[in-house]
């Protein structure tokens, strides 16, 4: 019976890792795509697929080729397209990638608070998307104060 053509444990190209560890770790970059198989390094986080493959065009447009991988903790496939990616090149092309991401990203917009604010949704902890019930109560009645004195006014001047 022909024998089966599983990966062997020695692989060391493509997605599947750099081959020195056999856990399928990308941490520390290597494997395939990118161009080159050289070191993969992140240049880029995106909150979604869809953020991520806009991000790979204006790289490839620019002639750098470049990986999609799901971000650290949100690798479960249940996200599908709704998990934050990083963008990776090859380590010689990632000083030309950094600068044409920085040429179209927005100022002000920080890695980290991104990363904080998707991992905060993911655990169901969202920010409050107004003020709190007992501010707003506070400012519908003097409002209403506000509609009585005026009414009186208008009354005692007609």
């Amino acid at each position: 019976m022909p024998s089966s053509t599983s990966h062997k444990t020695g692989h060391s190209r493509g997605a599947h890792g750099t081959g020195k560890g056999g856990d399928g770790s990308h941490d520390e970059g290597g494997g395939g795509g990118g161009g080159g198989g050289g070191k993969l390094v992140k240049v880029a986080f995106a909150r979604n697929q869809s953020e991520a493959e806009l991000l790979q065009g204006l790289l490839l447009e620019s002639g750098v080729p470049s990986v999609l991988k799901r971000s650290g903790g949100f690798d479960n496939p249940d996200f599908l397209v709704a998990g934050p990616h990083d963008v990776w090149v090859n380590a010689h092309h990632a000083e030309e990638a950094k600068r044409i991401l920085a040429e179209t990203m927005v100022a002000g917009e920080d890695e980290g608070e991104e990363r904080a604010e998707l991992e905060a949704e993911a655990l169901g902890r969202t920010a409050p998307a107004g003020p709190s019930p007992g501010r707003l109560a506070l400012w519908v009645l003097i409002a209403a104060i506000a509609a009585v004195i005026l009414i009186w006014v208008l009354y005692q001047l007609s």
